[in-house]
């Protein structure tokens, strides 16, 4: 950005003392240097404080790692990689037998112990039994329903269905395979359609001129030659090194630690669906206030430039 001003100013000065034949001397060319030193700084000065900009934006996608709750093998996928799900949708199956014959057994122990019940209750009636043997009796088929209950949920899961919309990322599971319920162990992974964001990273300078509502604009570098219109939803209210974790160490400000960046996250306006933009996708963002709004055509002149920009490094990368 600095380099483009500069070569904007060199032209400028070329046009006054070639084209409009200014005297060139030791004065003349001194006052250009200075002017053009002061010129610049005063520019990047308000266009950074009150027209930000940030080269460390993307855009960011929530995701799921899609695990069994329970253990058994997989004898059918019904995705893979890049299929568009719709919530309730069938990702696999584990084999159901396993799960089915111990219901049949707890749905056979229920009826047991219901049986059991009703003669305990038969004998209390006539006399002939105690109030214990019921109640015994009634613990008994409350813990084979609970059973019973908890074997039927464990049946329901052997199918592993989408709890949302979206797109599965990765799929690497193959019928066969042991399905294990081990948070390290992912089958899938889904990304979901809902929590998808452009998140932009600002120095802390010019925070307190980005705010909910302030005019953006967005370009990506895989997007050459386009900028896109935005606006600021919101700025976040922690930062990584605003994080304290639960320990025994007592905070301590002493050592090198790096101001960090505040996220802001943007939203944009214009109509994406045409570009192929990915999550992680990387962008240029601009924030534009009220105050200085001439510069803010500076800033505006600068972004387009640097979208262009992207034509060429597709070229020499």
């Amino acid at each position: 950005m600095v380099e483009l001003l500069i070569i904007t100013y060199s032209m400028l000065m070329w046009v006054v003392f070639k084209v409009f034949k200014a005297p060139l001397n030791k004065w003349t060319a001194t006052t250009a240097v200075l002017v053009g030193i002061v010129s610049i700084g005063f520019l990047l000065l308000m266009m950074g404080m009150y027209h930000p900009f940030t080269k460390e934006a993307r855009i960011y996608s929530l995701t799921t790692p899609v695990l069994p709750t329970v253990k058994g093998r997989v004898i059918e996928v019904n995705v893979k990689t890049g299929d568009r799900v719709k919530k309730g949708d069938l990702l696999f199956r584990i084999d159901p037998e396993p799960f089915q014959n111990s219901v049949a057994r707890l749905d056979a122990e229920v009826v047991l112990a219901q049986s059991n019940l009703d003669d305990a209750k038969t004998l209390f009636e006539r006399q002939a039994g105690s109030e214990k043997n019921v109640e015994r009796a009634q613990a008994t088929l409350d813990a084979r329903v609970a059973e019973l209950a908890n074997a039927s949920f464990d049946l329901s899961q052997t199918d592993v269905r989408a709890e949302a919309d979206g797109h599965i990322a990765q799929v690497r599971l193959r019928p066969g395979a042991l399905a294990v319920p081990m948070p390290f162990s992912p089958l899938m992974t889904f990304v979901h359609d809902a929590d998808r964001f452009l998140l932009a990273g600002f120095q802390q300078n010019p925070l307190q001129n980005i705010k909910p509502g302030f005019e953006a604009e967005v370009a990506f570098i895989a997007a050459p030659g386009r900028v896109f219109s935005a606006s600021v939803v919101g700025v976040s209210e922690i930062m990584a090194q605003g994080q304290l974790l639960p320990d025994s160490r007592l905070v301590k400000l002493e050592g090198v630690t790096p101001p960090g960046r505040a996220l802001v996250q943007i939203k944009i306006k214009d109509d994406l669906s045409d570009y192929q933009l990915p999550a992680g996708v990387k962008a240029y963002v601009a924030v534009y206030s009220g105050t200085w709004k001439p510069v803010a055509i500076i800033r505006k002149v600068l972004l387009r430039i640097m979208s262009w920009e992207n034509y060429l490094f597709s070229f020499i990368s």
